[in-house]
């Protein structure tokens, strides 16, 4: 027992010199990151000086509507909306900065008002900068392809309507692209972190599979369904605690969020631990009582399913709120396969809002049949619970 806590003293002791060690000699860099370039949308647009043109950013900023002639086809019923959204927002960067389409980049702060802030950044920073710049490496190549399409040539020529055909115009596009493609690069590593979760269960619920055998070990052999019992809360507290874990690095990272990502996080923890680690409280007059227990593979079952509802109305109400100006994950992730980040995929958000509703459909059926069925090894225990009362009278 004492080797084993030295050894995890060790641990802690090596983890916290790490630390110390990158704190004091690593300096990790938030990469400046251009999905679009202005030369993709216009070959002239590397030629501009590193100024604004101020009646390019008046024109912008004042005028108050415009007559929009749309080329017809297919793609123009969409364009104007994505034309005003794109105004709206070129105005606002006016405003707040007239030099947004060429600034001088300056470094910005990390969260660091605690001490876990500071260490996760000094552990993380590095690896999260890394796969950023591979995921922004992917978005822009699907971008790139977009740009290809006839979808996006059309778009183009109703953009050169609007602004103009100029390189500063070219330079506005690319930025407009850019900023919104840059907020998928977190949904984008979020799909890419619970697919390495996933491919990775088998191999990384062992430790849950221990951790519930072991609190169930006096059941094993009266209750037969204690085994599968087991095996169920494995799987579900393996998910539940990297879905707690996730919540807890978005506390941590995203300080405006850190209230309620920290309660999620929680109540993530709390129900793994009591799926892996059942109790049953008894009380009478003298003493409260606290002893081990097992749930049933229905109750697990249950808990999962309600897990999974309230994920996906998590997910229904993003792409019920999601606008054009302001996109949901769910669209920004639709929009990194196709690489249109100026259209509101409203067709492909139809789709995935009637996929989920059937799906919870059909497991809301399943879960109704199991809750119809009588827990018959509940009655049997039970049973015995009577007879063996009944001897001792």
């Amino acid at each position: 027992m004492v080797e084993g806590k030295l050894r995890f003293s060790t641990v802690f002791v090596a983890l916290a010199a790490l630390v110390f060690s990158l704190a004091y000699f690593v300096k990790a860099k938030e990469p400046i990151l251009q999905i679009v370039s202005p030369s993709r949308i216009m070959s002239s647009a590397t030629a501009l000086p590193n100024s604004t043109d101020s009646k390019f950013a008046e024109m912008v900023m004042n005028s108050s509507s415009y007559a929009v002639f749309l080329c017809r086809s297919e793609y123009s019923s969409g364009n104007a909306n994505s034309l005003e959204a794109l105004r709206g927002w070129a105005a606002q960067q006016f405003h707040n900065d007239p030099r947004f389409l060429h600034p001088v980049i300056l470094p910005k702060a990390t969260a660091s008002s605690t001490f876990i802030n500071s260490t996760a950044y000094c552990l993380f920073a590095a690896p999260y900068y890394f796969a950023s710049q591979a995921a922004a490496s992917l978005i822009s190549s699907r971008v790139d392809s977009y740009c290809d399409t006839e979808s996006f040539r059309v778009f183009k020529n109703d953009f050169a309507g609007l602004f103009g055909s100029d390189a500063e115009a070219a330079t506005l596009l690319a930025r407009y692209q850019s900023d919104r493609a840059r907020t998928a690069i977190n949904p984008l590593l979020s799909v890419l972190f619970w697919l390495i979760i996933v491919v990775l269960s088998p191999a990384l619920t062992g430790p849950f599979k221990r951790a519930a055998s072991f609190w169930r070990a006096p059941f094993m052999s009266s209750d037969h369904s204690a085994r599968k019992s087991a095996t169920a809360a494995a799987y579900f507290a393996y998910f539940v605690s990297f879905l707690g874990l996730y919540y807890a690095a978005q506390a941590i990272i995203v300080e405006s969020t850190a209230g309620a990502s920290a309660i999620a996080a929680i109540v993530c923890g709390a129900s793994a631990l009591y799926v892996l680690f059942p109790i049953k409280v008894f009380v009478d007059n003298d003493e409260v009582l606290m002893l081990r227990s097992t749930i049933s593979v229905r109750s697990v079952l249950i808990s999962a399913w309600l897990f999974l509802s309230v994920l996906s109305i998590q997910m229904l109400t993003w792409i019920k709120q999601g606008v054009l100006t302001e996109p949901d994950p769910i669209s920004l992730l639709i929009s990194v396969v196709t690489g249109d980040f100026i259209h509101d995929p409203l067709t492909a958000k139809r789709w995935i809002s009637t996929a989920i509703a059937l799906t919870w459909s059909v497991s809301f059926v399943f879960i109704l049949k199991i809750l119809s069925r009588r827990d018959a090894e509940s009655s049997r225990e039970v049973t015995k619970k009577l007879a063996g009362l009944g001897a001792k009278h």
